[in-house]
């Protein structure tokens, strides 16, 4: 049985304490895409940890990372050790189909982000676009290639002369002679991943046919999908939930899917946000939230609750039940707006158009009260104050599908089950 985590909005929804959260009853936890620029935030045990490369959980038997994913070698090993010191039985396991982030990915999106100027995606600069773009023009480099140096040699000969153009020919810039010198650096560290490696497709295929427990984990949210998301503000990839089996390597089958949706927005970045409030009340929020980016460390731009993007980010990955995170957040505010729907020029419009032209979207809002401050610990629901239970049950019943879940803070135990 699969049960797959994704996020609703732009990001830093709140998706890996939900990973860890959810990993004390799986055994198989499998990251399917994206790279170093996802970062999820693990807390626990008075511990806080940030992980963008294994899957975000303190206590998973066995973690996989699929084909789909990117990895920073240097990143990836650290998380490596990291995890075996906080649990040392772990098991890791690795495909070695997934595509490694040269230095020259990080120089490459570094001088394509000054060439765009004011149009620059706002990018967190470590080499994803980049590594996509050469894995999707058949010229990147997998983990397999790192285990053979004559033929891993020319594969980066071919490509640092290749990207290099492109920096001095395009940008105008240059390349210090020190990206000549990696080979020795990536095969060893390939020795170092080289015990982990398996075929991971095969693996989750069996665990699958076994009827075994098996929790995916995506890296960034619906909207930042490459094609369904505010593009060019987005992602190079999709991150839909269903390509988690081309991103894996197995056929479709069932599976149980959960969004996770903060109670307002945030987003890193460049990039329309409708509901952004530019304002005392988008600070509170961002003090109250520690809104601040996990990778990147930048302000999260922060507005209010959009059910438009959220009815359609359910829509687009066949959402079955959602977490719904940071309620204690909006006790900092005196009223509470969700934007119910859009207008351009003062006519409505659909999600679908509205994503074409996000930028001119005009959000038509409903108010709610807020109310005191959720800093007890609650057993149940019910005990919530009667104020978030309202602007709670009101979302649940526009998004038409059951929250199942609500966090009111970082640890695992300020969760609630509906």
């Amino acid at each position: 049985m699969l049960k797959a985590i994704v996020g609703l909005q732009f990001g830093d929804e709140g998706k890996g304490k939900f990973v860890d959260f959810f990993s004390q009853n799986y055994d198989h936890i499998v990251r399917f895409n994206g790279g170093p620029n996802a970062g999820h935030t693990v807390e626990t045990n008075e511990r806080r940890e940030h992980f963008s490369q294994i899957p975000a959980t303190f206590t998973g038997k066995n973690l996989y990372l699929a084909s789909g994913t990117l990895v920073s070698l240097e990143k990836l090993l650290e998380e490596i050790e990291l995890i075996k010191t906080i649990n040392p039985d772990v098991n890791i396991i690795i495909d070695p189909r997934c595509h490694v982030i040269l230095p020259i990915h990080l120089e490459y999106n570094k001088f394509s982000e000054l060439y765009k100027g004011i149009d620059k995606i706002g990018s967190v600069g470590v080499g994803v676009g980049a590594c996509v773009e050469d894995k999707v023009n058949r010229n990147g480099i997998r983990i397999w290639d790192l285990l053979d140096e004559d033929r891993l040699k020319k594969r980066i000969d071919f490509l640092l002369n290749f990207r290099k153009t492109q920096i001095k020919t395009v940008f105008n810039g240059n390349i210090s002679d020190e990206y000549e010198n990696i080979l020795i650096e990536i095969c060893e560290y390939g020795a170092r991943i080289k015990p982990y490696l398996k075929f991971v497709n095969e693996l989750i295929a069996e665990k699958l046919l076994n009827d075994e427990n098996i929790l995916l984990e995506g890296s960034q949210a619906t909207f930042l999908d490459n094609t369904f998301g505010t593009y060019p503000y987005t992602v190079a990839y999709q991150t839909l939930i269903s390509t988690c089996f081309s991103s894996i390597g197995i056929p479709c089958s069932t599976i149980n899917i959960v969004g996770v949706l903060k109670s307002y927005t945030i987003r890193v970045g460049n990039g329309p946000l409708p509901t952004e409030q530019d304002n005392d009340i988008g600070e509170a929020l961002r003090i109250h939230g520690n809104e601040y980016g996990t990778v990147s460390k930048r302000k999260r731009r922060c507005g209010w609750l959009d059910l438009v993007l959220a009815k359609q980010a359910v829509k687009l990955n066949g959402i079955n039940s959602i977490c719904l995170t940071n309620v204690d957040v909006l006790s900092c505010v005196e009223t509470i707006k969700v934007a119910v729907s859009y207008t351009i020029e003062g006519k409505s419009v659909n999600p679908n158009e509205a994503l074409l032209s996000l930028e001119s979207v005009v959000p038509v809002y409903k108010d709610f009260p807020s109310w005191r401050k959720l800093d007890s610990v609650y057993d149940c629901y019910d005990d919530l104050p009667e104020a978030c239970k309202t602007y709670i049950g009101y979302i649940e019943k526009e998004l038409g599908v059951p929250i199942e879940y609500i966090s009111y803070g970082p640890k695992r135990h300020q969760t609630l089950k509906k």
